[in-house]
């Protein structure tokens, strides 16, 4: 081969990547889809982007049951006739998305020692408020108005210690030994919408990429030839603390003692609320987990918030999820030994260590 034919091969080879119609794959994609009633962020790499748009259509696709289901706030979704159903005695047949949702949900309440509990969701409305988007400047009516609604239900509530093992499932169909259940998920549905979006984007041919709902992330391979960086939030969800390298399959998720969630309607302002008492809790203001399963460390992260510091060990043990952070109602950080030294801090960041 003569020299001018390697020096025109040479320049074709460093043209090609610019060539109309030849898109580079080793760009990331961003595009969003509409999930929950709110907005995800998909990325993925290693496609071109007419691949990954049809990865994140089928993926889009695949969560539209999770729609159907009604997700905490959709009235009129299937949520919220089966509560209907329970309160009234009856059984009533559901789709196979709400009996995913109900089983993985009654695991992880078992696994939690029932702090994690999603049938006692009447506690939790007590404690929820609703502002028009134009309104939702000023706090909401807590403690003192909800306080009177809380003590006039609160020992009906408890005396009937609603929780996910009244729930009886029998093929697709649902009943409850207990009147008093009353379901709501928070964002473990998010959780699961994470899971099953990385999945399917998976078998659809995106084996990098990276699902974020809400500051919830899962991701799944790289971002090009390095890890997916993963910002932690602090409190308030408006600073980070720092970042992470995501492994292969992992999800990162925070929960909000006080959480503020939009709907088509508006905003939610929503506690996390201990079961056994009918309380918000108190001492964390946030939890994040690193798990395989973002509806794991959701469970756990909302689990964790209840138990506090001196019971997180415990909890960690029973659901198998170690590595959090918490912080705490005077804004202190503190990290467990399984997360601490994934943690690349910002400058000025301080931490404690959680005592197992």
């Amino acid at each position: 081969m003569n020299s001018r034919l390697i020096h025109i091969l040479i320049i074709f080879a460093m043209l090609l990547p610019v060539l109309p119609g030849c898109a580079r794959k080793t760009d990331v994609f961003e595009t969003g889809l509409n999930i929950l009633g709110t907005f995800a962020q998909v990325s993925i790499a290693g496609l071109t982007p007419e691949q990954a748009q049809e990865a994140t259509r089928q993926a889009e696709q695949s969560l539209e049951s999770l729609d159907h289901i009604g997700y905490t706030f959709g009235a009129g979704g299937e949520l919220q006739r089966v509560n209907e159903a329970l309160a009234n005695g009856r059984t009533i047949a559901v789709s196979s998305e709400m009996i995913n949702l109900l089983t993985r949900a009654r695991e992880l309440s078992l696994a939690s020692g029932r702090l994690f509990n999603p049938a006692a969701g009447e506690l939790t409305a007590l404690w929820e408020f609703h502002c028009d988007r134009e309104a939702c400047d000023t706090p909401p009516p807590y403690p003192d108005e909800v306080q009177k609604l809380v003590e006039e239900k609160l020992a009906g509530v408890l005396k009937r210690a609603p929780s996910m093992d009244d729930l009886v499932i029998r093929g697709d169909r649902v009943s409850s030994r207990n009147r008093q259940v009353s379901l709501e998920f928070g964002d473990a549905i998010r959780g699961l919408a994470l899971d099953l979006g990385i999945r399917s984007l998976r078998q659809a041919g995106a084996a990098n990429a990276m699902i974020d709902i809400g500051g919830s992330v899962h991701t799944t391979g790289t971002r090009g030839d390095h890890a997916w960086w993963i910002g932690i939030p602090d409190a308030t969800g408006k600073h980070l603390v720092g970042s992470i390298e995501t492994g292969e399959n992992e999800s990162v998720v925070t929960v909000r003692a006080l959480d503020k969630s939009f709907d088509k309607q508006g905003l939610i302002y929503r506690r996390i609320i201990d079961p056994r008492n009918g309380q918000p809790v108190s001492e964390f203001q946030s939890v994040t987990v690193i798990h395989s399963s973002a509806m794991v460390a959701n469970a756990a992260a909302t689990a964790f918030l209840i138990a506090g510091s001196k019971d997180w060990k415990r909890v960690a043990d029973r659901m198998d999820v170690h590595a959090l952070l918490v912080v705490t109602q005077d804004g202190t950080i503190y990290t467990s030994p399984a997360i601490d030294h994934r943690i690349h801090w910002k400058q000025g960041i301080t931490h404690q260590h959680l005592v197992p």
